[in-house]
Parts: C-alpha cells; structure tokens; sequence
C-alpha cells in the first residue's frame, strides 16, 4: 500500500495499520489532507464543507482510495498541518 505524499509519518502509520487490520472486516479507514481553508456553506467550491462532506461520503461510499489530497493536485507547501 502507497502513503500518500502529505500524511505526516505516525498518522500515516496509524492510518495504514487501521487500513490493513479493518480492510477484512470490511470496516473503511480512510485519510484525506484537506489542502484548502474551509470556507461558507453553500458557495459550491471545494472548499464548501458541504462539497467535502460529499467528497467524504463519496470516499467511504466506493471504499476504493483510502488515502489521498483534497483537491487532488494541492501542492505540499499550501497544507497546512
């Protein structure tokens, strides 16, 4: 399993043994680095928590990548950890 470029080593750690112990269970963990500032409700950009909520709800639904940035492209030095 890949760990993805912005998860800080001891949660992607925790992240990928949760991952590998629940997977059978069929139990979903998943990490997303949030790459942009949380803004209003309802203004429909990716930074509208409803349309991370539905990133979120989109992830767990397919249960297919469990670990990734949010937008996808986000360049490391504009997260803020």
């Amino acid at each position: 399993m890949a760990i993805g470029p912005y998860c800080p080593h001891r949660l992607c750690f925790e992240i990928t043994n949760l991952h590998t112990e629940l997977s059978p269970k069929d139990i979903f963990v998943a990490h997303r680095s949030l790459g942009a500032a949380i803004k209003a409700a309802g203004i429909g950009t990716l930074n509208d928590p409803n349309v991370i909520a539905d990133m979120w709800y989109q992830a767990y639904a397919e249960k297919r990548i469990w670990e990734e940035e949010y937008p996808n492209g986000v360049p490391p030095e504009t997260i803020v950890l």
